[in-house]
């Protein structure tokens, strides 16, 4: 991936026996690998709303065609049956309730509530007398 021009170059024949250099055109600009991880960066970074494609490709001297085909390739395995979804995540500030937060831990149709500042040698033994009530 250096600044490595190679051309490409050969005769051809006029049809009397004699051979004439044909035009030498230099190769194109080699392809570049892109890690896994770049590529995901970039086309995450295309998938944000309101994302102007073609400015995120020119910023990661791409052409805007080959990332949309990136997108379109990840939208593909997104959908497969066999690759795992990206689902985001939700995420909730507590609601203020009396004296603080708590924890929540559902159990075999039951709910156990621990209040703040409860130890964890507390906790185990509810734990542990759940599991020998059930």
């Amino acid at each position: 991936m250096g600044d490595v021009t190679t051309f490409e170059s050969s005769f051809e024949s006029n049809g009397n026996g004699r051979a004439r250099p044909m035009e030498v055109i230099p190769a194109g600009r080699e392809r570049r690998q892109w890690t896994p991880e770049a590529k995901a960066r970039i086309i995450a970074e295309s998938m944000a709303p309101r994302a102007n494609v073609a400015d995120i490709a020119r910023r990661n001297d791409i052409l805007p065609q080959q990332l949309y085909a990136w997108r379109r390739e990840a939208r593909e395995r997104m959908e497969s049956d066999d690759a795992p979804a990206f689902v985001p995540a939700m995420v909730e500030e507590p609601k203020a309730q009396g004296s603080g937060a708590e924890i929540r831990i559902n159990i075999k149709g039951m709910t156990i509530r621990i209040p703040d500042g409860v130890t964890a040698d507390h906790i185990e033994r509810v734990l542990l007398a759940v599991q020998v009530s059930t």
